[in-house]
């Protein structure tokens, strides 16, 4: 016989934090209960179908809900946001969440809202029948960790602040695509993952980084940019040296934690002078510890 569930609600993008404190205590009701724990979140941005646009996401679909699993949730339900969804009244949202998963309690942030107009508020789940749960924000230097937060950090290149807020470093992943081969003239070669559309990138610039392929993690300088020494086309590429290794892993794919700022993305004079630059930010990111 299926088993009731306590069901955890939000986006949840980039699974932060504040989204870990949420399915926590999800988990640790489901286990007072002998309940399952669900994870309920949306495909895509309600901003997409309210406002004509999503944000860029911390972290792709197929991500989030990995996370979401690794976090504890048993079951990932991602329903819809569309014109169906947005004139849903409250009280059938959790009709829905009651009959058709049989969700016995949620457990929710302070600020989700559900329903036709974001009319309900976590309140209104025991109106309509359900044990509701309210997890606090959870803080980081007197500020609500979330999605937002997040963006702005890694926009400004505050990896190491977001990944205070997610509890893990800020990640690109994708497949290692063929790029110009730059880096080889530089006595330097790099791989070049290709992001998926709509995803957070960071601020343009050079990183401390690690890379992982095929289970195995290696230290790296990853670049976020344009290669102003060479094009003035304005292609965004992820493109990282990874230290002391090669080989063949072109089509595989790959992983990016970002660790640390280095410094912006810049032009120089010519090809010697960014060699010289490279070198030096090989040696920062070997002497990196964190």
């Amino acid at each position: 016989m299926e088993q009731d569930r306590v069901i955890a609600l939000g986006f949840f993008d980039g699974v932060h934090r504040g989204h870990q404190a949420i399915l926590n205590k999800a988990a640790e009701l489901a286990r007072q209960g002998g309940l399952e724990v669900a994870a309920v979140t949306f495909e895509t941005h309600p901003r997409a179908y309210v406002r004509g646009r999503a944000p860029d996401l911390v972290c792709s679909f197929a991500r989030r809900c990995a996370l979401l699993q690794q976090n504890g949730a048993g079951l990932v339900v991602a329903l819809p946001f569309d014109r169906e969804m947005a004139e849903t009244l409250p009280e059938d949202f959790a009709a829905m969440l009651r009959d058709r998963y049989r969700c016995r309690a949620v457990v929710c942030g302070e600020n989700y809202h559900f329903g036709r107009n974001a009319a309900g508020r976590p309140e209104d789940f025991r109106r309509f029948g359900l044990e509701a749960h309210v997890v606090p924000p959870v803080l980081y230097r007197g500020r609500v960790v979330s999605s937002t937060y997040i963006r702005e950090s890694v926009r400004d290149g505050k990896v190491g602040r977001a990944r205070q807020l997610l509890g893990r470093p800020f990640f690109l992943e994708g497949p290692i695509v063929g790029g110009f081969q730059v880096g080889r003239t530089l006595d330097c070669p790099t791989i070049n993952i290709r992001v998926e559309d709509g995803i957070l990138m960071p601020h343009r610039g050079v990183y401390v980084s690690r890379v992982t392929v095929d289970g195995q993690t290696y230290p790296a300088v990853t670049n976020v940019g344009t290669r102003p020494t060479f094009t003035d086309a304005d292609i965004v590429s992820v493109e990282s040296h990874i230290l002391n290794f090669s080989g063949d892993i072109y089509g595989h794919e790959a992983r990016v934690d970002f660790l640390k700022f280095l410094r912006p993305e810049r032009g120089f004079s010519d090809g010697q002078a960014l060699r010289a630059q490279i070198a030096q930010d090989i040696r920062r990111a070997m002497e990196y510890r964190g």
